[in-house]
């Protein structure tokens, strides 16, 4: 028995012919004639008398059309509950860091949007620490998380980029000129970083310390536009990712020797299943960055 040959005979019994069914169905009436007896071995029952006015119900068919009714209204009422339940799955809890904001999210959500409008992202801004314990916890789907270590067993994860910290600066600060410059030169730089959960905040002050370099913090806060204007000001340096900010005339990233690259990893919690939303956001980041990219934007050979 299939869900659509009792479809076939509730047409049937609407028009008590089967010709006028077939042509509604758009089937041939030899086929439709061929599922009503299969219906009828099936279940061993009579379903219609032949008349010449058409076809009539039997009393079985009568009780068989009952039953139909109720099977197809509870299949019909099923699907639309599970429709429902698929659109309010369709929303993804993206955890995002302010240094990869700029970076790599962009780009994957202009593809994703564009592949499935339908699917509706949630951001939730935070450094990589606090990301990192709520993916853990189930609070988040997925999130964009740096990392200058292996990723732990408990993550599935997707490595997007390497890159590396720089200091930015001012292009009228005298260090802006230099190729290059020691961990040391911080000292003398009034800095703004991002906030303490950050990986890239935590990370630098850890490097400061193995190398007893005393930082001057001035400020922290998330919001890129603020560190750009202070840098832009001659105000204070920071240390952001390669790229967060453009080169130009007002601001210069200026590599630092101590510090190391950086992986920008997609992941999420490998031991929770996957909504199809979530894969579906995977694999557009995995056709948009088939290759980790490399601080200069090109794939490392």
């Amino acid at each position: 028995m299939k869900l659509t040959h009792l479809q076939y005979f509730q047409t049937v019994c609407k028009h008590s012919n089967l010709t006028r069914a077939a042509e509604e169905l758009h089937i041939s009436q030899p086929g439709l004639t061929h599922v009503i007896h299969d219906l009828e071995r099936e279940f061993a029952l009579t379903l219609f008398l032949r008349q010449n006015k058409g076809l009539v119900l039997t009393e079985e068919g009568r009780q068989f059309l009952n039953e139909v009714n109720l099977l197809l209204e509870q299949v019909e009422s099923f699907s639309g509950r599970m429709k429902l339940l698929g659109k309010a799955n369709q929303v993804i809890r993206f955890g995002l860091s302010p240094a990869s904001v700029t970076l790599y999210f962009s780009p994957v959500m202009q593809e994703f949007h564009r592949r499935y409008p339908q699917v509706k992202v949630n951001v939730v801004e935070n450094g990589s620490m606090t990301n990192h314990r709520r993916i853990l916890d189930g609070e988040l789907d997925i999130a964009l998380l740096s990392s200058d270590s292996p990723m732990s067993s408990a993550f599935g994860f997707y490595q997007l980029a390497v890159t590396s910290p720089c200091l930015y600066l001012s292009g009228e600060h005298p260090l802006a000129k230099e190729e290059r410059v020691s961990l040391r030169a911080l000292e003398g730089v009034p800095l703004v970083l991002l906030s303490e959960d950050s990986f890239l905040t935590t990370s630098t002050l850890k490097t400061c310390a193995q190398h007893r370099v005393t930082p001057k913090i001035i400020l922290t806060t998330n919001q890129i536009t603020v560190i750009k204007g202070l840098i832009e000001h001659n105000t204070a340096g920071s240390v952001l990712f390669q790229g967060t900010i453009p080169d130009g005339p007002c601001c210069r990233a200026v590599p630092v020797e101590e510090f190391r690259d950086v992986g920008i990893y997609l992941v999420w919690n490998q031991y929770n299943p996957l909504r199809t939303a979530v894969r579906q956001l995977i694999q557009t980041a995995k056709g948009l960055y088939p290759q980790p990219l490399a601080a200069s934007g090109r794939s490392p050979r």
